[in-house]
């Protein structure tokens, strides 16, 4: 397992403008320098999470629960490092233990996975998943109560297939990464929705790196009273690669959403695809909403590539309409992010269900 010294992480910086598909960085990175494992305890207890689960991580404590096809071990798969940025010198600084599963059978049933934090500390949670030759639906839940809880995730698809659903619901600061690799033949659906809390910083990078890998990713970001800065990088080498990622979100009651979407396609990846659609709803006045895509292609060589982008105000004679009819402003909301939440989760086949309900849940929570 990766570690790292106090001194160096205080050279670390939390990022590198130069990387960044923008100048100005919207993480509010002195929630997470006050709140840091330098300044908070860094075990907590566990408590009862109320999902039943494949993967609980909760406080300090880990339980397991794995089906056949499963294997469990100790590490990393590497795809993280703490040197890259200081929030996972935070990361790794805090780290106890980190754990590898390895998927080698279809999984019938959702592979559920919980990482959970109520307590004032800084917690660290790390899962490393191998899929190979094999289909898995996985569920990954990311839950903040209190202090401040790091949940990475790394996957490496080997000739395998996996759905992934992942709810953040948070209250207080979360710091979310899940880093994907997907080889020959590879294909990811996803499917996210994140409810902000006093900020969270969730982040997405996919490397489609064999020939004819497939991504296909939705997200909702929602901030209704809340923060939530939400990044999805894309980069493409294998050739005849697809990827599309489409993002909605919305801000209401002083909240604040932020996506930032990168896709790139390198020159060896020829007859790829990419997309990249970003686009966030201002509720109220007060509001922020932000939507940085960016796309980039290396190579003339390519079967399509696209990027869009737009934030605007709830539609007014849409909500007019809905009100004439008995509904308040946040039935209305709710009706219009549930029609949302319904429409993206369609590429899902084992999840759907699971991704609406989510929705809903989340919704009815904020409102």
């Amino acid at each position: 397992m990766p570690k790292i010294t106090l001194e160096v992480l205080e050279k670390l910086t939390y990022q590198k403008y130069g990387d960044s598909p923008t100048i100005k960085s919207y993480t509010k990175w002195n929630l997470f320098e006050e709140n840091s494992p330098l300044k908070l305890p860094t075990e907590a207890k566990g408590e009862d999470v109320g999902i039943n689960a494949n993967v609980i991580f909760s406080g300090s404590e880990s339980k397991f629960d794995l089906p056949e096809g499963v294997e469990l071990a100790e590490g990393t798969l590497g795809l993280s490092q703490p040197e890259e940025s200081r929030i996972l010198g935070f990361h790794f600084y805090a780290l106890k233990k980190a754990y590898r599963l390895r998927i080698t059978k279809n999984l019938l049933e959702p592979f559920v996975i919980v990482s959970h934090l109520s307590e004032n500390a800084f917690i660290s949670h790390h899962l490393s998943i191998e899929v190979e030759n094999a289909n898995a639906p996985i569920i990954i839940y990311d839950l903040s109560e209190n202090g401040t809880k790091s949940l990475v995730v790394e996957l490496r698809l080997k000739n395998a297939e996996a759905e992934i659903l992942t709810v953040g619901n948070h209250k207080a600061l979360s710091h979310y990464l899940l880093r994907a690799t997907l080889g020959d033949g590879s294909k990811v659906r996803a499917f996210t929705v994140v409810k902000g809390g006093k900020m969270s910083h969730h982040r997405e990078d996919y490397s489609l790196e064999g020939t004819g890998s497939e991504l296909i990713l939705r997200g909702i970001p929602i901030g209704i009273g809340s923060a939530v800065d939400y990044l999805t990088n894309v980069l493409q080498y294998g050739e005849g690669s697809k990827s599309e990622t489409r993002v909605n979100g919305y801000s209401y009651r002083g909240g604040w959403v932020v996506h930032r979407g990168v896709a790139k396609v390198f020159e060896k990846a020829k007859g790829s695809s990419s997309e990249v659609s970003s686009h966030v709803i201002i509720m109220d006045e007060g509001s922020l909403g932000v939507s940085v895509p960016m796309l980039e292609v290396d190579t003339g060589e390519i079967e399509n590539a696209s990027h869009s982008s737009s934030v605007a105000q709830f539609d007014e004679d849409a909500l007019f309409y809905l009100q004439s009819r008995g509904l308040s402003r946040e039935e209305a909301l709710r009706l219009f992010v549930h029609g949302i939440g319904e429409a993206l989760s369609d590429h899902l086949e084992k999840l759907k269900s699971k991704a609406r309900s989510n929705v809903i849940t989340l919704v009815e929570e904020l409102l």
